[in-house]
C-alpha cells in the first residue's frame, strides 16, 4: 500500500516590502489532500476489499483518492463501492487493476475464450495498440463472453 500527500489547498499571495517580494501560502481550510493505494491482487472477493478499505488507517484531517492496484480476482463496480464502504473521507476511488488471467494457457484451449486470447496475444506483438488499450479490450471482451 502506498501514500503520496498531495498536500493543502488554498492560495498564494504576494506583496512587495522593501523592494523584495514577499510570497505566503494561505490555506482555505485545515483539509488536506492524498493519495492511497491498495493492493488487491491478494483480496479474494468484494466484501474482502471492503473491510480492507474500512480498516485503512486514514488521517481525520484528510481527504483521500484511493487507488486499486494489482491482479483482481473478481469484477470491482466503483459506484457500489462508494456505497458500502465507511470512510467518508475518501473522495475519489480510482481502478487501476487486472484482470488476473494465464492468458498463455487460457490461448490453448479450442474455444471462442481462446481463439480471443490468441488474437489479443498477436495483436500484443504489433505495434497497433498500446499496452494499456490491449488490457481493457481483453478486459471487457472476456468480461462478455463469460456473460
Amino acid at each position: 500500500m502506498g501514500f503520496d500527500e498531495i498536500g493543502e489547498h488554498g492560495f498564494i499571495v504576494g506583496s512587495i516590502e522593501n523592494k523584495e517580494l514577499q510570497i505566503a501560502f494561505i490555506p482555505v481550510d485545515n483539509k488536506a489532500f492524498a493519495e492511497i493505494e491498495l493492493d488487491a491482487t491478494d483480496i479474494n472477493d468484494i466484501d474482502e476489499l471492503v473491510e480492507k478499505i474500512n480498516n485503512l488507517n486514514l488521517k481525520e484531517n484528510y481527504l483521500y483518492k484511493l487507488i486499486l492496484i494489482g491482479k483482481r480476482k473478481f469484477e470491482i463496480e466503483i459506484l457500489n463501492l462508494y456505497k458500502i464502504i465507511n470512510k467518508e473521507n475518501i473522495i475519489k476511488i480510482k481502478n487501476k487493476t487486472i484482470l488476473n488471467y494465464n492468458l498463455e494457457e487460457m490461448a490453448n484451449s479450442y474455444t471462442l475464450k481462446g481463439i480471443f486470447i490468441k488474437e489479443i496475444l498477436n495483436e500484443m506483438n504489433s505495434e497497433n495498440y498500446t499496452k494499456e488499450q490491449l488490457d481493457k479490450i481483453l478486459e471487457i471482451g472476456l468480461s462478455a463472453i463469460d456473460k
